[in-house]
């Protein structure tokens, strides 16, 4: 029977794979941005230039602030695990992982200079960012209001 603690338990699973497989990826990162440079359509302000370089730097700053919001994503779901849901370090978890999240749009728009498609995977973390700060604030709410609730008899 599936229950929450299965559950839990999966999410910190999937959380470690995906850190393996995004350290796995960090070593193939020169050859991935060498590889999109030839195929690529140039398409955008700085076209004519090779992306190879302004595309590793990104995507290795990318991999920092993945590996950021896995940490937080990892705390989060400890905290969930040991029955520490509306706590403000899960409140800090989420903000952690919105601002990751709006980081990654703002460096994904800088290579949209080189490639325009990049202005779409912008707005996908973007928007992705804007949900986890409603999130945020909704888990902030939360808190403030469990912790009205624990200081009344």
């Amino acid at each position: 029977m599936w229950n929450k603690d299965k559950s839990l338990y999966l999410s910190r699973i999937l959380t470690y794979v995906c850190a393996g497989l995004a350290a796995l990826f960090t070593l193939f990162v020169p050859g991935i941005a060498q590889w999109y440079n030839d195929i690529s359509d140039p398409i955008g302000i700085l076209a004519h230039k090779d992306v190879t370089l302004p595309m590793i730097i990104v995507v290795y700053f990318c991999a920092v602030m993945a590996f950021w919001v896995l940490w937080s994503l990892h705390k989060l779901l400890s905290n969930i695990s040991n029955d520490k849901v509306f706590i403000p370090e899960n409140t800090a978890c989420l903000r952690a992982i919105s601002w990751a999240c709006m980081i990654v749009g703002a460096a994904l728009l800088v290579l949209a200079i080189w490639r325009a498609i990049f202005v779409f995977f912008a707005f996908i973390f973007v928007f992705l960012g804007l949900v986890m700060r409603v999130m945020k604030n909704v888990f902030e709410n939360a808190v403030e209001i469990k912790s009205e609730n624990d200081f009344t008899i």
